[in-house]
């Protein structure tokens, strides 16, 4: 056996065994599986058929037959153009605040990131909380829907003050909670799960007339077991790091849904707005994460390629 022979066969066995566990394990690539930033929408009311070409169909939806969803391209938005959602004063719900629709997937995953940006409008009076969109599974439970391991899950956001899950802002700010459905919620509504802000431990906080950054990451549980992540950026701050959720009891449970939600609410008249508001939103992005090779494996991939290939020049 000569030396480039003997290289080959080292090399194809070091790619073997860094292929099988040489990967760098919080090192992931992003393929990206949607993306909307409505530059390509006309300004003016937000359609029906612009919601249905821009989101995929979705079966149903409240707000944007109603009118309260425009696309705006002036300096309220955050590049090009923006989607604006209105909530009507002294309401509160879904059916009379907001928007909602659900984009379908088209498949199940295991591990999805989503991300998108959302600003809320100068002077915006944050009463005692409302709903932002986030990904879901299944039958997507809400609305006081508890799973049951089986049937679905949701994982939105939740704007609190004035009282509402412990936040002691005035309605002129609020804080912001992961607003999970999962089966070991306490009730059957929603469990609240606070951002806190990294270097201070503070819950993290949200004001009028500026743009976030919000991101989320959602990894399903081993069914059955408590080890589902749930981790959350805000303005690429790591806010929320959890590890130990359970969203099912069966393998074919999984993120399929991303639900577009956003309206005042809570229930009852406390919750219900003090003027008419607007939130814009900007930049949808949804991902799956995909592991990295390590550096040692990219530069031994490298190596035994030019091993090999200086061998064919060579024959």
């Amino acid at each position: 056996m000569n030396v480039q022979t003997c290289l080959r066969c080292c090399c194809v066995f070091f790619l073997i065994m860094l292929g099988t566990f040489d990967f760098l394990p919080n090192a992931h690539s992003q393929n990206l599986i949607f993306e909307n930033d409505f530059n390509d929408d006309a300004t003016g009311i937000y359609t029906v058929a612009m919601m249905e070409a821009d989101w995929n169909t979705p079966q149903w939806n409240n707000g944007v037959s109603e009118q309260r969803a425009s696309i705006v391209d002036n300096a309220e938005a955050f590049d090009g153009k923006s989607l604006a959602v209105s909530y009507p004063q002294g309401l509160h719900g879904s059916n009379t605040t907001g928007a909602q629709w659900i984009l379908d997937l088209g498949q199940g995953y295991e591990d999805l990131t989503m991300e998108y940006r959302v600003k809320f409008g100068a002077g915006f009076d944050f009463v005692r909380g409302g709903k932002l969109p986030g990904l879901v599974g299944g039958e997507a439970n809400t609305g006081g829907d508890k799973p049951d391991g089986t049937d679905g899950w949701s994982a939105r956001m939740h704007w609190r003050t004035g009282g509402s899950s412990g936040s002691q802002l005035s309605s002129d700010k609020a804080n912001i909670s992961q607003y999970l459905y999962h089966v070991d919620q306490p009730t059957d509504f929603g469990e609240d799960f606070r951002w806190d802000d990294a270097p201070s431990g503070d819950w993290s906080e949200l004001e009028s007339d500026r743009w976030y950054h919000i991101k989320n990451r959602i990894v399903m549980n081993t069914p059955g077991q408590n080890d589902g992540i749930v981790q959350a950026w805000l303005d690429d701050e790591l806010v929320l790091d959890l590890n130990n959720i359970r969203f099912r009891d069966v393998a074919n449970l999984q993120i399929d849904k991303f639900y577009f939600s956003t309206f005042f609410g809570g229930s009852g008249d406390q919750w219900s707005t003090t003027d008419n508001e607007i939130a814009y939103f900007d930049d949808f992005r949804i991902t799956t994460s995909v592991p990295e090779p390590s550096a040692a494996f990219i530069g031994l991939l490298m190596f035994s390629g030019g091993v090999l290939t200086r061998r064919r020049i060579r024959n």
